[in-house]
């Protein structure tokens, strides 16, 4: 008995190839991620997008999507192999800021970067609710991404100084050397900046859960 037809994609496949192809996923995206633990020997890798969950201070989770991006092609693999190498610096960094018990950095099923945190002051006795949040089990308060406002914003008025020397040269018939040379410097600058590698790079990352206990 073949089974009932799935869709994948534009395609229509069994049951059977359907389950065989989730298991081939599966397997690259438990390489890649078994990779990476070799790569990154302090960083404690899950797969998921649970809003906070382990223990220590140097935690990434990756969607599964993702892996398998990773896995098949190349170039994703490179792209978010640097992007992990920033996060696991700047999450040592912010080890050691006080009452600090544990953190970590989601990279969601977009790509984007999302942290967590759970930091402590002082004793308290948990309710049944605080433990089960504690757990790992998901919280009603939204997380927050990392921002890149402050680099956009540096980027923007690159763009806007570019488009004012643009306008001052087109509008003269013989444009002054010096208006020549500060577009070239700009237009230099805004190759090495415009980008998503440098923008990772400057990215500010914000707690999206910070649970005082």
């Amino acid at each position: 008995m073949i089974g009932m037809a799935v869709k994948i994609g534009n395609s229509y496949v069994t049951e059977a190839a359907m389950a065989y192809a989730q298991s081939r996923a599966d397997e690259k995206s438990n390489g890649v991620l078994n990779d990476l633990s070799k790569e990154f020997k302090d960083v404690n890798f899950s797969v998921g997008t649970q809003p906070f969950g382990g223990t220590g201070t140097n935690n990434i989770s990756i969607a599964p999507n993702i892996l398998r991006q990773m896995a098949d092609a190349p170039e994703k693999k490179l792209e978010y192999e640097a992007l992990i190498y920033d996060c696991n610096n700047t999450l040592k960094n912010s080890a050691n800021r006080p009452g600090l018990k544990a953190q970590g950095v989601i990279i969601g099923s977009d790509g984007g970067l999302r942290g967590w945190s759970i930091s402590q002051s002082g004793e308290k006795t948990f309710s049944k609710d605080e433990k089960a949040r504690l757990a790992g089990r998901l919280p009603e308060k939204e997380l927050t991404k990392a921002s890149t406002d402050k680099a956009d914003a540096e980027i923007q008025k690159l763009k806007n100084k570019k488009a004012q020397l643009e306008q001052k040269i087109s509008s003269t018939q013989n444009p002054d050397a010096d208006l020549q040379k500060q577009l070239a410097q700009i237009e230099n600058e805004l190759r090495q900046k415009d980008n998503d590698t440098w923008r990772r790079q400057h990215t500010k990352f914000s707690t999206g859960i910070d649970i005082t206990i």
